[in-house]
């Protein structure tokens, strides 16, 4: 593929989007496959949240400069401002798609609102899939003993 791409016969910038969307797309297949387990539901909600913010930068997560400065990273807004750094680009001030970036300052990382609604969905599947595992095994305890 570098060869194809080096040799002008390959964009680039319309194969990485066009791969994002593919990853985009599996991604929302399994979670569709899945949202049996109720965790997965908030993954789903955070997971939509993020690709539509993405969606709405044109392929990059949005960072806030504030959220940014709160996190102690103030050196990453002029970087962003020019040309984001392939995976974030810093949020418009005006724009009220903003606020579904990252905007969620931490200890030298920001994160956003679908991050933690991921996070936590992922939590509760882990945990609804214990107690069926653990289910389970009693059950299979009860029928042999």
């Amino acid at each position: 593929m570098r060869r194809l791409a080096l040799a002008g016969r390959l964009d680039p910038a319309t194969w990485g989007r066009g791969l994002e969307l593919l990853a985009l797309g599996l991604v929302a297949y399994g979670l569709a496959k899945n949202l049996h387990l109720r965790g997965l539901w908030l993954v789903a909600a955070g997971f939509a949240l993020n690709t539509l913010a993405i969606l709405a930068y044109g392929g990059q997560m949005p960072v806030t400069a504030a959220a940014l400065r709160r996190a102690g990273i103030p050196r990453a807004i002029p970087i962003l401002a020019q040309r984001g750094d392939g995976l974030h680009v810093l949020a418009r001030p005006d724009d009220p798609l903003r606020y579904i970036g990252d905007v969620i300052p931490l200890t030298h990382q920001v994160i956003s609102v679908g991050d933690v609604l991921i996070g936590l969905g992922v939590a509760l599947a882990t945990y609804e899939l214990g107690r069926q595992g653990r289910r389970r095994r009693i059950g299979a305890v009860k029928r042999d003993g």
